[in-house]
């Protein structure tokens, strides 16, 4: 007798149990459907305004095909992203950095996002054009005033834009710098000392990367070639260069600015 009321108990202790079970898994699947509900289909996450601004003006134009670029981004980037959609507020999330890798134009860009007002604001900037940075391949590409790869370019010829001609086997790769940081601050005061003393020389020339050593190479028999090192601040070439040209450029064959506050030159 004893043995049937204790079978009895544990029967109703099961029925109970498989309850329980039962209506937890009832509610956690209400909560979820619930919760998938409020993030899938109604308009709490709903994005009210999205705006991109530029503090350059005329960049501001493209700010609605840049919209739409990140919209694409974001959506493709898992499956619940697409089913979301990009008007969901939680898609725009991460990744900048990836986005970036196939949009190296942009130098600035910064998303902010307001969940009580639903809105999202993108500040960005684009890289402006500084140079054409050309291989020994005949691949061109711009580059910003920080050396950095962004653009395809063409094969620009003559003196109008500023130019290097590498003809060295270093690979670029957009986004990435075509010198270090040191290395391309002197180069632009190569450039600058060319233009402060008259001289008409925009494309410069490097044979071997590794010597980091650039030459400017006259069109015309009237200026020499002049040698610089990309280690040394260029600074001190500025006032030998005026002197030089009180002597007459067109008498000089080189000049060589390779060592520190040292010049060597030599005529024709």
């Amino acid at each position: 007798m004893e043995f049937y009321l204790d079978e009895k108990q544990r029967k109703k202790r099961r029925r109970i149990l498989k309850l329980k079970i039962f209506a937890t898994v009832t509610v956690f699947l209400f909560l979820l459907s619930g919760f998938f509900y409020l993030i899938a289909f109604s308009q709490i996450f709903k994005i009210k305004s999205i705006f991109a601004v530029s503090e350059n003006a005329k960049y501001n134009l493209e700010a609605d095909k840049l919209v739409g670029d990140l919209k694409n981004f974001f959506v493709s980037r898992s499956k619940i992203s697409k089913f979301l959609g990009g008007d969901n507020i939680l898609v725009w999330s991460g990744g900048i950095s990836d986005f970036l890798k196939t949009q190296p134009i942009f130098s600035v860009l910064e998303i902010n996002k307001n969940y009580f007002k639903r809105e999202i604001s993108i500040k960005f900037e684009k890289r402006e054009r500084y140079g054409v940075w050309c291989q020994k391949n005949a691949a061109c590409w711009w580059i910003d005033k920080n050396g950095i790869v962004f653009e395809k370019a063409p094969k620009v010829e003559g003196e109008m834009i500023l130019k290097v001609n590498d003809n060295s086997d270093q690979q670029l790769d957009f986004g990435k710098g075509v010198l270090r940081d040191d290395l391309f601050k002197n180069l632009i005061k190569i450039f600058e000392i060319l233009q402060k003393t008259g001289i008409n020389i925009k494309t410069l020339y490097i044979e071997n990367l590794a010597l980091e050593e650039i030459e400017a190479r006259p069109l015309i028999n009237s200026i020499p070639q002049i040698y610089f090192s990309l280690r040394l601040d260029p600074a001190f070439a500025l006032s030998a260069i005026k002197s030089f040209k009180k002597i007459g450029l067109n008498k000089i064959k080189y000049i060589d600015f390779r060592i520190e506050n040292r010049v060597y030159y030599k005529l024709k």
